[in-house]
């Protein structure tokens, strides 16, 4: 192995003036390809059940997931629970109050 030195502010200022370089030249023994990277983000992306767009929507109406117990089923919001219900109840009158309504043909 080649021998370490310290690389100093003004010898980075030196090369960067002079357009050299800052570092000596490092040989890779194994160089990453592209599609190896793509593997590896994939792969890291999978493990990650907290992200996406389907978890964002799912975050409005649900509880938190808890870190602890990823599998578990989330419970809604107390919000969502009000908001539906009282939504069901609207739609529910209305529904009641058209279908029953006497119908007059002429």
């Amino acid at each position: 192995m080649a021998e370490q030195k310290l690389t100093t502010a003004e010898d980075v200022l030196a090369a960067v003036r002079q357009h050299g370089r800052i570092c000596d030249e490092v040989e890779i023994s194994d160089a990453e390809t592209a599609a190896k990277v793509l593997t590896a983000f994939d792969a890291k992306m999978k493990q990650r059940s907290d992200l996406g767009v389907t978890n964002r929507l799912l975050n409005l109406f649900l509880d938190p997931r808890n870190p602890f117990e990823p599998q578990k089923t989330r419970r809604p919001k107390m919000e969502t629970v009000i908001f539906g219900t009282l939504l069901l109840l609207v739609l529910a009158a209305v529904l009641f109050f058209n279908l029953s309504a006497p119908r007059v043909y002429p």
